[in-house]
């Protein structure tokens, strides 16, 4: 349970950062998605119910935090904890690298889920060239930035483990 709360209230934060922090620099090429991980490490070292919280709570997080349509990271989110339960025995994450990995595919797949809501809600085809040339470069710094936030989320687990 201290552990589902600590990565709840750090995924906020870190949801936060991503807003506030990384709209003031003029990159819009690399802009990570820094709720992934943590909905990744909830489904796949948490229990199923405890990860579906975090999945929700850290989408609606973001969703607050963006101008997205309604609805569409919460699903995102939900979506991804979805595939990771179901490939739950079949992801073998035996470091920090193959971790991100895991979070730069997932990214592709988020931002494909994306680019296939817009179309079969909206019909809408102007966004898929913006999000086909900022897939890759935010992929690869998600999976960068997961690397961090995995030894972040291991440090604090281990600090608040021992005092419980």
């Amino acid at each position: 349970m201290i552990r589902t709360l600590i990565i709840i209230f750090v995924g906020i934060l870190f949801s936060i950062l991503e807003s506030a922090l990384l709209s003031f620099f003029p990159m819009e090429f690399i802009k990570p998605d820094l709720g992934l991980p943590f909905v990744l490490y909830a489904a796949l070292f948490l229990s199923p119910p405890e990860a579906l919280v975090v999945a929700v709570v850290v989408g609606i997080s973001q969703e607050i935090l963006s101008n997205a349509p309604h609805g569409t990271i919460v699903f995102s989110k939900v979506a991804v904890f979805l595939v990771t339960i179901f490939l739950r025995r079949k992801l073998y994450i035996e470091s920090r690298y193959s971790f991100a990995y895991s979070c730069i595919i997932f990214m592709v797949f988020e931002s494909v889920l994306a680019i296939l809501m817009g179309f079969f809600a909206r019909g809408d085809t102007n966004n898929i060239l913006n999000i086909l040339v900022f897939l890759a470069p935010n992929a690869l710094f998600t999976g960068f930035a997961s690397v961090l936030i995995l030894s972040f989320i291991d440090l604090l687990s281990r600090r608040f483990a021992e005092r419980g």
